[in-house]
């Protein structure tokens, strides 16, 4: 009961990392950074990935362990679940080609979509002034 507890309460606390605006109307003040947009957010993503992951294989990990060794079990499916995770958040992000539908293309902007847990969003994000990636408007 105290490791469906545990498990429990790890997913609870890691599940919020995963609810991130996706809509270009609600990321209009979201900054993307200064360099490769597409990088910066890939990396972005694998850091919460890695977290997340570590914290979930390390709950797992504890409550599938055997008597005696749970806490080599979590030290393992910590180091499992990080790897797991970096990999499966880097994928929610990714830079595309514009949609047919929009025919005029600035040149400071490029096309990214983000996975909201359903369904890929599409939108556009251009660099400012000072550098930054935000998001355009248009999506």
């Amino acid at each position: 009961m105290r490791t469906i507890l545990s498990l429990t309460a790890a997913i609870a606390i890691a599940a919020p990392t995963f609810v991130v605006p996706t809509l270009a109307q609600a990321q209009s003040s979201r900054s993307y950074g200064r360099g490769d947009v597409c990088q910066y957010e890939r990396r972005q993503a694998g850091n919460r990935g890695t977290l997340t992951g570590s914290l979930v294989g390390g709950a797992v990990g504890a409550a599938v362990a055997g008597d005696g060794a749970k806490t080599e079990g979590a030290v393992l499916g910590g180091i499992v679940g990080a790897v797991a995770g970096n990999q499966i958040a880097r994928k929610n992000f990714r830079c595309s080609s514009y949609p047919k539908r929009i025919t005029h293309r600035r040149d400071n902007c490029r096309w990214v979509q983000e996975y909201n847990g359903r369904s890929w969003d599409g939108f556009e994000v251009c660099r400012t002034r000072g550098g930054e990636w935000r998001p355009s408007g248009r999506g």
